[in-house]
């Protein structure tokens, strides 16, 4: 009897922190509805007029979305390249400072994103006339290359190497070895650190804040912007429509790689 109220206790429990976790993610989304200037909750009536706002001109928003995904995808396409052969070095071969160099390549986990931006600004401003695509693409390059690195490294961690031997001992070149035997089988860890790579650039404020320039804003810049400026239910609505974008890479993980693999 005790172990069933114990048990019990930790649903009711557990759903609680549930309903408080997601109650301001439904406030959002219904609030988004709104057809009135201010955000109400219930809203009185229903609109889409801020879902169309988001597409304005003026807002810039699609801009800066566009900023976000090119930013996004190539730091995470030039991290994969040096993630996964730095992770292949760390697992593959014995030498002496092995860890040390594992931690050096996920150091910048442990370091405050503010605090690396404003070395890199530091940096920029005393080089000048750097881009601002280049400015924020360094230090994106930089602050995902440890997701990439991680969860690569925990799949080789388990690689039996003596695949590789097998493959070469019937003749397969190095090149051959790495594409048909190894990266498919560390696909998961890459692909995993991939999504998480991407995902962090894209949301990423503190750095984005401090070396973006007025030719080139990422969209939570916009964002930040124009929350300054104005409240409007457009807010909610690109809150909205940024939680069902991640809902659907949340689901793309499960299908590709398996959420477990990001918890190892």
């Amino acid at each position: 009897m005790d172990d069933r109220r114990v048990n019990w206790a930790c649903r009711v429990l557990a759903g609680l922190v549930m309903v408080f976790l997601l109650a301001p993610l439904v406030v959002i989304v219904i609030a988004s509805f709104t057809p009135t200037a201010l955000i109400t909750f219930p809203p009185k009536g229903f609109s889409l007029k801020w879902y169309a706002n988001i597409f304005h001109a003026s807002t810039h928003f699609i801009n800066g979305l566009v900023n976000s995904l090119k930013l996004g995808l190539i730091a995470t396409g030039v991290d994969v390249f040096l993630g996964v052969f730095a992770a292949l070095a760390v697992c593959r071969y014995d030498f002496k400072g092995k860890n040390a160099l594992l931690n050096y390549f996920t150091s910048p986990m442990y370091v405050p994103s503010v605090a690396f931006a404003f070395v890199l600004l530091q940096v920029y401003s005393q080089i000048g006339g750097i881009p601002g695509m280049a400015r924020l693409l360094i230090g994106h390059l930089v602050i995902i290359l440890p997701y990439i690195v991680r969860n690569t490294v925990s799949v080789l961690h388990v690689f039996d190497w003596t695949l590789e031997d097998a493959a070469t001992s019937l003749g397969a070149a190095p090149a051959q070895v790495f594409f048909k035997i190894t990266l498919p089988l560390a696909k998961p860890g890459v692909l995993a650190g991939a999504l998480l790579a991407f995902l962090y650039s894209f949301d990423e404020v503190a750095l984005s804040s401090l070396l973006s320039t007025p030719k080139f804003v990422t969209l939570p810049i916009r964002i930040m912007n124009y929350m300054e400026l104005t409240f409007d239910p457009t807010l909610a609505a690109i809150s909205t429509l940024l939680i069902l974008a991640s809902l659907v890479l949340i689901v793309l993980m499960e299908k590709l790689v398996g959420l477990d693999m990001f918890v190892k």
